[in-house]
């Protein structure tokens, strides 16, 4: 009896191998007979973790599209590569989106995750007021970009003109160049988004602004495509955005925290624990359900911009805004069930 009975739960095993194999095989062939759609960042910062996480959790796949991130760390390169459909979709800022739009190209926005600024202007101990910073030296990722955007609109706020009072733009690199550069003490100043915070905490240094909490309109991380892709492809720009909104639900459920962070601290390599829970705790208020791209926002950015690209005076703005794709996703259920469910 003992051998029949370890013969048959060895078959009972065997079965259930071949079973979970067969399922798995239907999920990948699945998974491979989907749409795909590349959407492709250049920050490499917690604001993308919508994406990351819509891919990790499998939430793109479930509304139909195999979605990959792609990370292009320059606006340019990621203008050409959506002229030529290597990319369809790009996460990126107002910058690029105008400048290409100004160009002639058929660019529009069609949701905005991050709607307002954020990140602060760091800069050194000597430096107490707005005043202090007149013949120092500010350190920046590229001109047009959304490092630039943010100082520039930080010192305007602030009272300042870089050329006026004598104030030193110096293209660096990304933010984790720009956070060692300040560390190095090659620059006197630097904007850095939240999840930087705790690499300075060794490092005497001064909070001049708070972006965050202040009133400047501004149009953050934004996902653009061309207008001819966005009407010609209606259902997988659906499915994109189910898969966001989802996510963004998934990333502000306390529930789900530890899974967040584990996330965070993958995709943005972090080695200091603290840097995770300032991007989460960060994303909590970044993240909102209202993804409508916001034209104050995208004008102010359009202003600065326009001194070096005139053409920009001439662009409508409301015509690089496609409200369609977030107008459908808030007639679904799917959508209207998402946020009563998270009150």
């Amino acid at each position: 009896m003992n051998s029949i009975l370890r013969l048959e739960l060895r078959l009972v095993s065997i079965h259930l191998a071949v079973v979970i194999l067969f399922f798995a095989s239907l999920q990948t062939l699945s998974a491979a007979e989907l749409p795909r759609l590349r959407v492709a960042h250049g920050a490499f910062n917690e604001k993308v973790l919508a994406l990351w996480i819509g891919v990790e959790r499998g939430f793109f796949l479930k509304h139909g599209i195999d979605v990959e991130v792609v990370d292009i760390r320059n606006g340019p390169l990621t203008i050409q590569a959506l002229a030529s459909d290597e990319v369809q979709v790009a996460y990126t800022v107002p910058s690029s989106v105008l400048s290409a739009a100004a160009g002639g190209m058929d660019m529009a926005f069609f949701a905005g995750l991050v709607n307002r600024p954020d990140g602060e202007i760091i800069v050194t101990p000597n430096i107490k007021t707005p005043s202090d910073l007149r013949g120092k030296r500010l350190g920046i990722q590229s001109i047009g970009g959304g490092v630039w955007s943010m100082t520039i609109l930080a010192l305007e706020h602030l009272g300042l003109e870089p050329a006026r009072n004598n104030i030193s733009m110096l293209t660096l690199g990304d933010q984790s160049v720009l956070a060692r550069s300040f560390i190095a003490g090659k620059i006197d100043g630097t904007y850095l988004s939240y999840g930087y915070k705790p690499l300075l905490k060794e490092v005497k240094h001064r909070v001049l602004l708070d972006l965050g909490k202040s009133a400047i309109p501004y149009q953050g991380l934004a996902l653009a495509a061309r207008r001819t892709y966005l009407r010609q492809n209606p259902q997988k720009i659906d499915a994109l955005l189910n898969g966001v909104t989802q996510s963004i639900a998934f990333v502000k459920d306390p529930v789900n925290k530890e899974e967040v962070l584990k996330s965070l601290r993958r995709n943005l390599h972090f080695k200091d624990t603290q840097q995770g829970d300032v991007a989460y705790e960060a994303l909590q208020s970044l993240y909102e359900f209202d993804i409508n791209p916001t034209l104050p926002g995208i004008t102010n950015v359009a202003r600065l911009l326009s001194t070096s690209n005139p053409k920009l005076k001439q662009l409508r703005l409301q015509d690089v805004v496609e409200r369609e794709p977030v107008q459908r996703l808030e007639n679904r259920a799917f959508y209207r069930e998402l946020i009563r469910a998270k009150g």
